[in-house]
């Protein structure tokens, strides 16, 4: 039987590369596109039908939109297209007239994307909707800068608009202002390197209690699959990615994550991330995530296997709806960036031993690189993991040379 292949947006993580993994376990042909070989250790994996170097969406769009156009053509029958990043969907979202003539993929109200991408667009639409989340402020001026300062609750978040570009500037996902000082150094930074920022309030409670929904909603506005997850550690340590995360069944993220979906209008996969206040129990939505989720290797062994849920759908064959209602033990495992959240931990002083490795040991992980039936990609893993030590070892030493 003639497969419809699949266009990938991105191999340079392990968002991509469990996604590739998902499908091409069911046997269908995977065109993995990124713009930097190199470090793409998601083309490593034996599941890739074909590697494709493309200009960069981030720098490039046009050019970017191009070379899909281009590449679309190559095919008989229209490909599945499925991202890995933000800045993938973004692009599709704001050139889906032209890409949907040439690639199935699921198409949201126009603008939509964008607001749910950018926090503050996400705020106004979660006041707009009932939908709670922590109290923020977007200061335009040093003047609104003080009025936030008298309002807030420190410590604070100092968060950009669009993450990935403050990611890139400062190498970390937010500031944490402890004082007033902090708030106003935090936002100068940030509007110096041309970002917009948000002032938000901090809600109470330890990593685990972050939480994640995570649902598919088909193009008739059905979910019609549905799972939950607790966050143990993530990285960086208290605001990060998860590192060690349990499949957890939460019925209260149902209700409220998949109605404002829903009530938006979107379609397609979608993960939210909430936060339960640690006082009052209450859940906040901290963000939505539209593209793939980082915990594939985890829905792939509860049964439910999003990029081939999302492919069942678009080709026009969906698969039987499932809502995940009971725990399962398992358990996604990021190995090395968890070695590093568990030095944060313990010399910040907020784990002791017995609760690092207690979790570790309760639950069967699946692993955000390794694979025993595509074992390559953690070899160009630690391939690309120790030219950045090398780089920055290399770096250091020519400093010190130099200023002897």
């Amino acid at each position: 039987m003639h497969q419809v292949p699949v266009v990938l947006l991105g191999a340079n993580y392990h968002t991509g590369l469990s996604s590739i993994r998902t499908l091409g376990r069911r046997g269908i042909p995977v065109i993995a596109l990124d713009y930097n070989f190199s470090l793409a250790y998601g083309l490593a994996s034996r599941y890739v039908s074909r590697r494709v170097l493309c200009p960069n969406a981030g720098s490039h769009e046009k050019e970017f939109v191009k070379f899909l156009v281009a590449l679309a053509s190559e095919f008989d029958t229209k490909p599945v297209l499925i991202f890995s990043h933000d800045v993938y969907a973004l692009v599709a979202s704001r050139h889906s007239d032209l890409l949907s003539e040439h690639y199935l993929f699921h198409r949201m109200p126009r603008g939509l994307l964008e607001q749910i991408v950018n926090k503050k667009g996400l705020y106004l639409l979660a006041c707009r909707h009932n939908m709670k989340m922590p109290l923020t402020f977007f200061p335009g001026s040093e003047k609104e800068d003080e009025e936030v300062a008298s309002r807030v609750a420190f410590p604070c978040l100092v968060k950009p608009s669009v993450s990935y570009l403050f990611t890139k500037k400062f190498r970390k996902k937010l500031f944490v202002a402890h004082d007033e000082k902090e708030l106003y150094e935090e936002l100068r930074l940030a509007r110096e390197a041309g970002i917009e920022i948000m002032v938000q309030e901090l809600v109470p409670g330890f990593d685990d209690k972050m939480y994640v929904l995570d649902v598919f909603i088909d193009r008739e506005g059905r979910a019609t699959h549905t799972m939950t997850a607790q966050k143990i550690r993530q990285f960086p340590a208290n605001f990060g990615s998860s590192t060690l995360t349990h499949q957890l069944p939460v019925p209260e993220l149902y209700d409220q994550g998949v109605s404002f979906l829903q009530r938006i209008g979107y379609r397609g996969y979608g993960e939210i991330e909430f936060k339960r206040h640690a006082e009052t129990g209450e859940f906040y939505m901290i963000e939505v995530n539209a593209r793939m989720s980082s915990l594939n290797p985890l829905f792939d062994a509860c049964g439910l296997e999003y990029p081939y849920i999302i492919y069942r759908d678009l080709i026009g064959d969906p698969l039987p709806p499932l809502h995940l209602d009971r725990h399962l033990n398992y358990a996604f495992y990021h190995f090395y960036e968890d070695y590093f959240a568990v030095r944060q931990y313990r010399r910040a002083q907020q784990l002791s031993w017995k609760e690092i490795i207690k979790p570790f040991l309760a639950h069967k992980k699946k692993y955000a690189v390794w694979a025993l039936d595509d074992p390559l990609p953690t070899l160009y893993f630690w391939k690309v993991v120790f030219a950045r030590l090398w780089g920055k070892f290399v770096s250091k030493w020519r400093k010190k040379a130099f200023s002897l």
